[in-house]
């Protein structure tokens, strides 16, 4: 059996590998943009797959005898269908790594994970600071998740998404993952979601990839 290796020694696999980048001004990690579009075509497919399914994959991948012992050995490890994507995206992306030392990878990739689904442009809220920001005449919070095809689709217009909200009214944009006290407060419960404030409360939710046009023209008949 291979030696296990450090963390440190992980990190610079992946990096090297081009799975996770190291912010040179902040030293922050996180993986690539290029890996998330392969780990999301394997997320989507795991992400709601039916228990006996998914554990029946798992039994095919590390040639466990029965989709019960994989179920077993999930438990035991503690695997999430986020680390089995990794996992699957590795093993087809890069060469030359035997099974451990690609589970060893997926893990760590798991762990760093994306920097966040919130895109550039938009003021980068969390629970701590959404109230805030909306304790004004007029706010908008859009909400984003990652592994989210419509909220992706909708990044590609952010410009004209963005030329929808009137002039005096400042867009932030919070993780939906991670944010569960706001999505509480103004009842988004999809992404992608613009949610519509006036003097500090919620007075319009708009959810799922919609139209700029027709996000534009709704945001004009409840700011008037």
């Amino acid at each position: 059996m291979a030696a296990e290796r450090s963390p440190e020694d992980l990190l610079e696999t992946l990096v090297a590998e081009d799975v996770v980048a190291v912010d040179p001004e902040t030293d922050r990690v996180s993986t690539t943009d290029e890996f998330e579009a392969d780990r999301a075509v394997y997320h989507d497919t795991y992400a709601t797959m039916p228990d006996e399914e998914f554990h029946e994959s798992v039994a095919d991948v590390f040639g466990l005898p029965s989709a019960e012992a994989a179920a077993e050995r999930v438990a035991e490890l503690g695997v999430t269908r986020t680390e089995f994507a990794t996992f699957l995206t590795l093993r087809a992306t890069l060469d030359g790594y035997e099974t451990e030392e690609l589970t060893e990878l997926a893990r760590l990739a798991t762990e760093i994970g994306p920097s966040t689904p919130i895109p550039d442009g938009v003021e980068h809220l969390d629970d701590e600071t959404w109230a805030a920001f909306v304790d004004r005449e007029r706010a908008v919070v859009t909400v984003w998740k990652l592994f989210c095809e419509p909220c992706e689709a909708m990044k590609e217009q952010l410009d004209e998404v963005l030329a929808a909200f009137p002039d005096d009214a400042p867009v932030g944009g919070v993780d939906g993952e991670v944010c569960p006290d706001f999505c509480r407060a103004a009842g988004v419960n999809a992404a992608p979601g613009f949610v519509l404030f006036a003097d500090g409360e919620p007075v319009e939710v708009i959810t799922g990839r919609t139209d700029p046009d027709a996000l534009a023209e709704r945001v004009g008949e409840v700011y008037g």
